[in-house]
């Protein structure tokens, strides 16, 4: 059996996709282009444009400007506290629930996920997103990744599926739902699409990543990976 190591947690705010094939469709994914994190870089004190779309933040959200304080606030304190990682990620499931806790609790809906790497995509991703210079700091995945922390059975967290990721510099990722492929990824590699949106485990990856990673399929030019995903029941 593959071990898989803790990547980390998402708050995620679903919303129905918007294009393509799958228009109105729900996806389990803790992509940021399929659906909205509530750590986000609004949230930061000191990130560029932070308050480009503040009000439609304020209003989305139901937050005031002492809220926005407040949050950025603690944000700011977590982030240099090392309990979240840039961009959107908490390291522990504790740290996710305090976030929503002191400034979400009045939001239905929002949805806990985890995702886990398999160890044969590790020193990839290490490899590819270990910081190269004196003043670059490593994006959350790589940070808690490198401390291989291993998947655990948790009564509050259950299985979903597996997801197709292309990962950006700082640490957002795209999804095969980005490309509307997902259908035609199932049918060429034999895969199962369940009920949450994502893939069903299948024993070789490899012929599928590779595929992603090939530039002349086109596909958004980072690096591609399979994580599988959890959901967190409260």
């Amino acid at each position: 059996m593959t071990q898989n190591y803790l990547g980390g947690y998402y708050v995620v705010k679903q919303k129905p996709i918007d294009f393509g094939s799958k228009t109105s469709k729900v996806i389990y994914s803790c992509s940021d282009c399929i659906n909205d994190h509530i750590l986000d870089h609004w949230a930061y004190s000191w990130t560029t444009d932070n308050n480009s779309r503040i009000e439609d933040i304020k209003s989305e959200y139901h937050l005031g400007d002492e809220n926005v304080h407040s949050i950025r606030q603690w944000v700011d304190a977590a982030h240099y506290g090392k309990r979240i990682g840039w961009i959107n990620l908490f390291y522990d499931l504790s740290v996710a629930k305090e976030y929503i806790q002191n400034f979400f609790s009045h939001l239905p809906d929002l949805k806990i996920m985890s995702v886990y790497f398999p160890g044969f995509e590790i020193s990839r991703l290490l490899s590819e997103f270990r910081p190269t210079g004196e003043n670059m700091g490593a994006i959350g995945l790589y940070e808690n990744l490198v401390r291989r922390i291993p998947e655990a059975e948790k009564s509050n967290e259950f299985y979903i599926g597996y997801d197709i990721v292309g990962i950006e510099i700082d640490g957002g990722f795209h999804t095969s739902y980005c490309h509307d492929i997902s259908d035609s990824l199932a049918e060429k590699f034999n895969l199962e699409i369940n009920e949450y949106g994502l893939f069903q485990e299948t024993a070789d990856w490899e012929p599928l990543i590779r595929y992603m990673n090939a530039e002349e399929n086109g596909f958004e030019p980072v690096p591609w990976f399979v994580c599988k995903t959890k959901l967190v029941n409260e």
